[in-house]
């Protein structure tokens, strides 16, 4: 296993929780439209982990999604706040846990970006946009500095 890093989180009203060690190598990036639209986003990171690893409080809510491929996978996420919470097959092996949905989500850097034939074009060039700190008005920032 590459690094291991302790993870925990759950959703925005609490109702659920997760906890979890997952391997730095197994943290990844996904671009495929079904993530794009499910997330309203360019695309979705996760943390790939066997269901053994893996501890699931609360009363996830799940839509079972088939993909044009055939794949089917269950999209848990919280009934009551709406909060993605993970991807899983129907046999429940294997989960895909949304890295936004984790306390440690900042430090959880995508080892892999999948399904890059669907990326938006211009993800690799949004550090060249103009960048402020917190709403609309707010003070503008340079993003990714190190501290």
């Amino acid at each position: 296993m590459a690094d291991a890093i302790k993870i925990n989180g759950g959703c925005y009203c609490g109702d659920i929780t997760i906890t979890s060690e997952v391997s730095s190598d197994k943290i990844m990036a996904c671009h495929c439209t079904d993530c794009q639209k499910f997330s309203g986003a360019p695309f979705r990171a996760v943390a790939v982990i066997a269901a053994d690893d893996v501890k699931i409080s609360g009363t996830v809510s799940e839509f079972l999604k088939i993909a044009k491929s055939g794949n089917e996978r269950l999209q848990g996420f919280c009934g009551k706040c709406g909060s993605h919470l993970y991807a899983t097959d129907p046999a429940k092996t294997l989960f895909m846990i949304r890295t936004g949905c984790l306390d440690q989500h900042h430090d959880l850097v995508p080892a892999k970006h999948i399904f890059g034939k669907s990326a938006v074009a211009w993800v690799g060039e949004i550090a060249d946009s103009s960048w402020v700190a917190e709403g609309p008005a707010s003070g503008a920032m340079t993003p990714f500095k190190k501290a």
